[in-house]
């Protein structure tokens, strides 16, 4: 007598581990990086399983671990429970018994830094601290390429860092930024920047690490692209170098440069009689912010910059009140 045949062993329903790998494949195949969510979202999952938890949780539990750090600021609290509520509701969206978590239950408005604006003296001290920190020319020169870079373009350290050698149209001196918050965007440059660039692309110390032609504009001793940490730690050894400490609340950062480069454009054009809304227009399309709220924040960046709209708004006023009705 033939033995009957054995029934297939149940598939194992997925794990909270499992649905996250699907989802961040799914998501990172439509063009999303996903870092913060994989990193964060992951350490969620782990302390579910470290409680035994595997295939769901409460919102009490998404609560608890987002404030599992009480000396973090709520904003942290708060970023924290976004990014497993937008996991929650892929797995709701794929009938998995987990609840909706609404929004509001940790608020908080994370704050802006206070910006540190570089005048010309300290952007000279960072440049010439550059070649007295490093001795190789390599490095003294991607930090000096990349500094002069972020103050002339306003350009996001990771837009530098991540631009390719075609990137660059030398004839109508342009720069396409794609690996960016917003869309790929054209970003005009002045042709002192795109020699400087070109300068930079022909160093002997640069061709010595045999790069990619087509890859990273700016590489490390291997040939191949800088990453932020690395980079950022090189800064700080400049920014010591160059005397610059911080002002107040403002400290001296990377980004500050992009900070820099916005006020001085909004200066001059408030300064100059110039067209401050249409500066506006163009700056919010350069740096690629994907809200106008982003660029008309940089009016109240400086006190220089909002005593100069304020008093543009009563020259406004007062010509509008003397006009015939």
């Amino acid at each position: 007598m033939t033995p009957p045949t054995p029934a297939p062993a149940p598939t194992p329903t997925p794990t909270l581990r499992d649905r996250l790998d699907e989802y961040l494949v799914m998501r990172r195949a439509l063009g999303f990086q996903l870092n913060d969510v994989e990193r964060q979202v992951g350490l969620f999952c782990s302390w579910l399983e470290a409680r035994g938890q595997t295939q769901t949780f409460t919102i009490d539990d998404a609560v608890a671990w987002a404030r599992l750090n009480p000396d973090a600021h709520p904003s942290w609290w708060s970023t924290r429970l976004s990014l497993v509520r937008r996991f929650a509701g892929y797995l709701k969206a794929n009938d998995v018994e987990v609840p909706v978590i609404p929004g509001g239950l940790l608020p908080a408005r994370k704050p802006r830094a206070v910006p540190f604006i570089y005048s010309q003296d300290d952007l000279d001290a960072l440049l010439a601290a550059c070649d007295t920190v490093f001795r190789d020319d390599r490095i003294a020169a991607t930090l000096r390429t990349v500094i002069g870079l972020l103050a002339a373009t306003g350009l996001r350290i990771g837009e530098a860092l991540k631009l390719h050698v075609g990137d660059i149209d030398c004839v109508n001196d342009l720069l396409v930024i794609k690996a960016a918050k917003s869309a790929e965007r054209l970003v005009p440059i002045h042709p002192t920047t795109t020699a400087a660039l070109m300068d930079y692309i022909a160093l002997p110390a640069r061709a010595a690490t045999h790069p990619d032609p087509d890859g990273p504009v700016f590489v490390t001793a291997n040939g191949t692209g800088y990453v932020y940490v690395t980079f950022q730690s090189r800064f700080k050894r400049v920014r010591e170098a160059a005397g610059l400490i911080p002002r107040g609340r403002a400290r001296p950062r990377l980004h500050d440069l992009r900070h820099t480069f916005a006020t001085a454009h909004m200066t001059a054009a408030y300064a100059r009689d110039g067209d401050p809304d249409r500066v506006l227009s163009l700056l919010a399309t350069s740096l690629g912010h994907s809200d106008a709220a982003h660029t008309y924040w940089y009016l109240s960046a400086t006190g220089e910059l909002m005593a100069l709209a304020a008093g543009r708004l009563e020259l406004n006023a007062g010509t509008t009140q003397g006009e015939p009705s």
